[in-house]
């Protein structure tokens, strides 16, 4: 059953927009798409560049962290430009096999392309036993709170497409540019919540994450979609990641 609609209290430019990246031992994954796609929003929603020195910056404050860190790159207009804001914290993985439960909200023309620090709608949609799914008013997926949504039909790994109604993660760029490496074909192409529970499996990604198994109310994993969705998550531990940091 889709669930109830969620128009209201929209995202507000204002409160800006940010970036998540992945830290292990001082090196940084992915960095540049992250900053590109920071960039294009800072210029599309504030008319203003990101500072040319701040991939140095960020890699200056990744370089001292041992062990897994959450780094956050936050920019917001103020008078006369953009602020940066660059915060870490330690970040323990969840159970890669912890199935993280769906559920259906509806949130017509979807959240947008941007990574927005105003999470209010979202943060209002979820509970601790499940996380929001968003679909539009045609019923169509979009994505889920903290991640894109894919699913596995035999060889086939299948994401909603970027036209503007959903952010297209760092991850699920990696996955469409590696699924051939596993003998996969990816494509992105609309997904009903009927091709959802159909689907041989269900997985999310994002770039702390990486893969997270999916379930949905209706929904049966079958052994093969695991063991794709395995086989993707080991693929993608070691992509995109800086060279260890140089000796002090």
């Amino acid at each position: 059953m889709i669930g109830e609609s969620a128009a209201a209290d929209r995202p507000d430019p204002a409160w800006g927009v940010f970036e998540t990246i992945a830290v292990k031992d001082g090196r940084v994954q992915a960095l540049e798409p992250h900053l590109e796609r920071l960039a294009g929003a800072v210029g599309e929603l504030y008319g203003q560049a990101l500072p040319e020195d701040l991939a140095r910056r960020v890699r200056a404050q990744a370089r001292p962290l041992r062990g897994r860190h959450r780094l956050r790159v936050q920019a917001k207009r103020e008078p006369g430009g953009v602020e940066i804001l660059i915060s870490s914290e330690s970040y323990a993985a969840p159970d890669p096999q912890r199935v993280t439960m769906l559920t259906p909200a509806v949130v017509p023309g979807g959240l947008g392309p941007h990574k927005w620090s105003d999470r209010r709608l979202i943060d209002s949609l979820s509970t601790e036993q499940s996380v929001p799914l968003l679909l539009d008013i045609d019923g169509h997926v979009l994505e889920a709170a903290w991640a894109n949504v894919w699913i596995v039909e035999g060889r086939h790994v299948v994401t909603p497409p970027a036209d503007g109604r959903l952010l297209a993660g760092i991850t699920r760029a990696s996955v469409l540019e590696l699924a051939g490496d596993l003998g996969l074909a990816a494509s992105a192409e609309p997904i009903s919540l009927v091709r959802l529970r159909q689907a041989d499996a269900i997985f999310l990604t994002s770039s702390l994450r990486l893969v997270a198994s999916a379930g949905l109310e209706g929904h049966t994993s079958r052994p093969a979609g695991i063991a794709t969705v395995s086989a993707i998550r080991a693929e993608l531990q070691n992509a995109r990641w800086d060279p260890p940091p140089a000796p002090e």
